[in-house]
C-alpha cells in the first residue's frame, strides 16, 4: 500500500474510471436541457424498491403527456451511474466469507483458511476446461469519485468549506486566550488535529476523513453476518455531515459468516485510498473554479470492540494490555484463566505469575506513544518462531501489523491515535451489560462467590423486577417524541432485541430516578456519578470545567466500583471489564479528538439501519444489499451535483396552510374558530411579557370590554428545527400510551438560606 498506484493491476480501475479521477470534469453537471432524462433519473431517484414500479410510471406518462420516446429503466441506470462516475469495483472471495482474493492473495485458487476453491469447478467446457467462474464477490465503492461528485456544485463545494473556516477560527481563538481551548465543540478543537495542521500535514485544500465498519446480522433467527464500512467527511459541518446523503458507503462483505481476514477484503479500498494519497486527488473545484490536487488525511478509524482488533492489530479486550488506546495499563488474570481484566487493585491472597503487581493509579496510564508502539510492534515480527511469537503477542498484546500503516506516514496522526474511543457501544450496551446484571443478580457467579453475599442485587426479586419494568413502561407517554424510541419494559424485553438507543435513555434518563428507593444508597450514589459524568462527556460542546468534572467523576466511578461490588476477591476479578477501564480515557480523547459524539459509531449502526430495511431480495439479501448501497452511492453523488435532483430538501416542508409567526416559527391546525377572553391572571402574565419583549405587539389590540386579552388557540407549533410540539388545549394526552409533545427545559436556580 506504501507503494501504491492507480496504475497497479490490482487497482481494480477501467480505463474511463482512471482517466475521469485524473481528469475531473471542469464544469457543473447538467441535463442539458433533456428535460426528459431529467424526468427519467428524478423518477428513478423517487422510485426506491423496484424497477416494475419505474415501467408503470414511465407507460403512464408517455401516454399522459403524448411521447414518443422515455428513457427506460435501465437507460436511467446506466445515465446515473455515467454521470455519477461512481462504479464498484467488484473482486473474488472465499465462499465461506474467510478471505477475499486481493492483495498478496490475488493469485490463489483455494482459500488460505478452510481450503475451499476459489472458482466453481462445476462448470466444465468440452475444449477449455474448467471455466474460471469465482464462487462468490464482495463489492468496494472507490472513494475517489464519491468526493469528486461533492466539488461539482457551487454552493455543495462551499459545503466542503467548513474545515478550512473553522479551522482559521480557532487558531485567532487560541491566540487570543493564550493557547487555551476553554470548549470544545469539534473534532477540529481536538489537539491531535491542531497539531497536523501546524505541522503541515493537513493544508486547507485537503479533506479529512473519518472510516467507520461494524458487522450486523440481517436476520434475528439465521445466521446472516454482513460487514460493511463508511467514510464520513469532516470536512462538512455537523448540521449535515451524518445525513444519510453524505455519509458514503465502503465497502460491503457478504455473509453469512464472519471474516476471518478483515484486511484482505478492506485491502482495494485502502489501497485506492493510498495511492491517491500518493499522488493526490485531482479535484475541480465549482465554488472557486479552479483544479488542484486534494491529500486525504484518513484521521480516524472506528469501530466496536472485535472490529477494532480488525483494523489495528492489537489482541482485543481480553489480552494483557487489551485497552483500545494501547495505554499500558496490565490486566490480572486467575490461574488457568486465559481472559485479563484491568483490575487497578491487586486481589486479596493473589500470586498468579505476571498479574500480581501493585495497585496502580488510572491516572498514570494515558494513550500509548508512537515509539512504544513500534518498538513493541518491531520485538513481535522479529519472533524466530511460533512459540516466541505467541509469548511476545502475550507480552506486547500486538498480533499483526495495522493496515493503517499502508497509509502514508503524513496522511494520519498514527497508530494507535488514530483509532478513538468508541462512545456508542461502551456506553450504551457495554456498560449496560455490566450494571445491569449486577444489579439482577444474574451476572456470572464464579465459584468461591456467592450470590447471598451481593448487596448490591436490588433487583433479583422477581416482583421488584417486574414492578420496576412497569414503571419504566409508565414513563413512556412523560419522553417526548424527539428523544426517538422510548425505553421499553425491561422486564419483558431486555432479553430480546433491547436496543442500544432504549438501554441509553433507560439507563442515563430514567434510572437515577427509578432506582433511587430501590438500589442501597450507597451504589445508588456510585452510579449517579456515572450517569452525571456520561450526561456531560455526551455533549457535542463540552466546556474545560465540564471536562474535568466528567474526568474526575469517572475516576471516582472506576475505583469506587472495585471498592463496591469487587472488593479484591479473585472470584469477582471478571466484575471488572475492559469497558470501565475505557472511561477514564475519555476526558482525555475529548482533549485530543474534540467531543467523543463527533466520531460516534451512531453513523455507522444507523446505516446499516436504513440500508438493510431496504433489503427486498430476500432469496439473496447480501446481493440486494450491495445493489442498495451502490445505489445510494450514486444517488448521493448525482444529487451533490445536481441539488434540483434532491428531493430531500434540508429544510421542512411548510405547506400552504400553516400560520407563519416569523423566526421560523408556524403554527399548525387545529385551532379555534373564534377568539375568547383570557382570566385576569393569564393577561395580566402575557400583558407583562408583551411590555418586556414586544411593546408593538398587534395582540394588544384584541382586548375584550373588561380589559382582557382575547387569544385564538392552536394546537401545534411547528419549529425551526422541523421539530412539532402540541399545546395543552390539543388533547393528545388524553390518549392511551400517548407521548408528550409540549415539555420544555427549564433551569433550577436553588437560592441557600445559609
Amino acid at each position: 500500500m506504501q507503494a501504491a498506484s492507480l496504475d497497479d493491476s490490482g487497482s481494480g480501475l477501467d480505463a474511463d474510471t482512471l482517466y475521469r479521477l485524473r481528469n475531473p470534469l471542469t464544469q457543473p453537471a447538467s441535463f442539458e436541457g433533456d428535460r426528459a432524462l431529467e424526468a427519467a433519473i428524478k423518477l428513478y431517484i423517487g422510485l426506491n424498491h423496484a424497477d416494475s414500479d419505474y415501467n408503470v410510471a414511465r407507460e403512464t406518462l408517455m401516454n399522459f403527456t403524448q411521447l414518443d420516446e422515455f428513457p427506460s429503466y435501465y437507460q436511467a441506470k446506466m445515465k446515473t451511474t455515467e454521470l455519477s462516475g461512481v462504479e464498484p469495483v467488484v473482486l473474488d472471495m472465499c465462499i465461506n466469507s474467510c478471505i477475499g482474493f486481493t492483495g498478496p492473495f490475488h493469485h490463489l485458487s483455494h482459500c488460505s483458511e478452510c481450503g475451499e476453491s476459489r472458482y466453481d469447478t462445476t462448470l466444465l467446457q468440452d475444449t477449455q476446461g474448467v471455466v474460471r467462474k469465482p464462487c462468490k464477490q464482495f463489492s468496494t465503492i472507490l472513494l475517489g469519485p464519491q468526493l469528486q461528485a461533492l466539488y461539482r456544485d457551487p454552493q455543495k463545494a462551499n459545503d466542503m468549506n467548513y474545515r478550512r473556516e473553522y479551522t482559521h477560527r480557532v487558531f485567532d481563538k487560541l491566540r487570543q486566550n493564550g493557547g487555551i481551548q476553554d470548549v470544545y465543540n469539534d473534532f477540529f478543537d481536538g489537539s491531535d488535529y491542531l497539531k497536523a495542521v501546524q505541522a503541515g500535514k493537513i493544508k486547507d485544500d485537503d479533506i479529512v476523513l473519518m472510516t467507520s465498519i461494524d458487522g450486523a446480522q440481517l436476520y434475528r433467527n439465521k445466521q446472516s453476518d454482513c460487514w460493511m464500512s463508511i467514510w464520513v467527511i469532516f470536512d462538512h459541518s455537523p448540521d449535515i455531515q451524518y445525513r444519510k446523503k453524505y455519509v458514503l458507503p465502503g465497502v460491503v462483505i457478504p455473509g453469512p459468516n464472519k471474516p476471518k481476514n478483515l484486511d484482505s477484503f478492506m485491502f482495494p479500498s485502502y489501497h485506492h485510498i493510498a495511492a491517491l494519497q500518493h499522488e493526490g486527488l485531482c479535484i475541480w473545484n465549482a465554488c472557486t473554479n479552479r483544479s488542484y490536487l486534494a491529500n486525504l488525511f484518513i484521521a480516524l478509524g472506528t469501530a466496536d470492540g472485535p472490529g477494532l482488533a480488525y483494523l489495528n492489530g492489537l489482541v482485543g479486550h481480553h489480552g494483557k494490555n487489551g485497552c483500545r488506546l494501547y495505554c499500558g495499563l496490565q490486566g490480572r488474570h486467575n490461574e488457568g484463566a486465559p481472559h485479563y481484566y484491568p483490575a487497578l487493585k491487586k486481589p486479596l491472597d493473589f500470586d498468579v505469575r505476571g498479574s500480581n503487581h501493585p495497585d496502580v493509579d488510572p491516572s498514570d496510564f494515558a494513550a500509548c506513544s508512537l515509539m512504544t508502539y513500534w518498538r513493541n510492534l518491531t520485538y513481535v515480527l522479529l519472533s524466530p518462531n511460533e512459540t516466541q511469537y505467541k509469548k511476545r503477542r502475550l507480552e506486547t498484546s500486538i498480533s499483526k501489523p495495522s493496515i493503517f500503516l499502508g497509509f502514508q506516514v503524513n496522511s494520519t496522526f498514527g497508530i494507535p491515535k488514530c483509532f478513538s474511543s468508541d462512545i456508542m457501544h461502551l456506553l450504551s450496551l457495554n456498560i449496560p451489560d455490566l450494571l445491569i446484571p449486577l444489579w439482577r443478580g444474574t451476572f456470572d457467579c464464579q465459584p468461591g462467590d456467592n450470590k447471598a453475599t451481593w448487596d448490591w442485587a436490588a433487583l433479583s426479586n422477581p416482583a421488584v423486577w417486574k414492578r420496576h419494568g412497569a414503571q419504566v413502561a409508565d414513563v413512556t407517554v412523560d419522553i417526548p417524541g424527539v428523544f426517538g424510541r422510548p425505553p421499553r419494559n425491561p422486564a419483558e424485553k431486555i432479553s430480546s432485541g433491547y436496543k442500544a438507543w432504549e438501554y441509553h435513555l433507560y439507563l442515563y434518563g430514567l434510572a437515577p430516578g427509578l432506582l433511587r428507593d430501590i438500589l442501597p444508597h450507597p451504589y445508588w450514589r456510585h452510579f449517579c456519578k456515572l450517569v452525571r459524568a456520561v450526561r456531560l462527556i455526551s455533549q457535542h460542546s463540552i466546556t474545560r470545567n465540564e471536562l474535568k468534572l466528567a474526568h474526575n467523576l469517572f475516576m471516582e466511578f472506576v475505583v469506587e466500583f472495585e471498592d463496591l461490588y469487587y472488593q479484591r476477591k479473585p472470584e469477582r476479578l471478571h466484575f471488572v471489564c475492559q469497558s470501565l477501564h475505557a472511561l477514564t480515557h475519555y476526558a482525555h480523547e475529548v482533549e485530543t479528538k474534540g467531543p467523543l459524539i463527533c466520531a460516534s459509531q451512531w453513523t455507522m449502526e444507523r446505516t446499516i439501519g436504513n440500508l438493510t430495511e431496504e433489503i427486498r431480495l430476500h432469496s439473496d439479501p447480501f446481493a440486494n444489499l450491495t445493489k442498495r448501497a451502490v445505489r445510494r452511492a450514486r444517488i448521493n453523488a448525482l444529487k451533490a451535483m445536481i441539488p434540483s435532483l434532491d428531493q430531500d430538501k434540508d429544510k421542512p416542508h411548510i405547506p400552504r396552510w400553516l400560520q407563519d409567526i416569523g423566526g421560523g416559527y408556524y403554527l399548525l391546525p387545529q385551532h379555534e374558530r373564534s377568539r375568547h377572553p383570557t382570566t385576569f391572571q393569564e393577561t395580566w402574565a402575557l400583558l407583562d411579557y408583551f411590555q418586556q419583549h414586544a411593546p408593538n405587539s398587534p395582540s394588544l389590540k384584541f382586548l375584550s370590554s373588561d380589559g382582557r386579552i382575547k387569544v385564538l388557540r392552536w394546537a401545534r407549533l411547528l419549529l425551526p428545527n422541523g421539530q412539532k410540539c402540541r399545546s395543552l388545549w390539543c388533547r393528545r394526552e388524553s390518549k392511551p400510551n400517548a407521548r408528550k409533545s409540549r415539555n420544555i427545559k427549564v433551569r433550577v436556580i436553588v437560592i441557600s438560606l445559609f
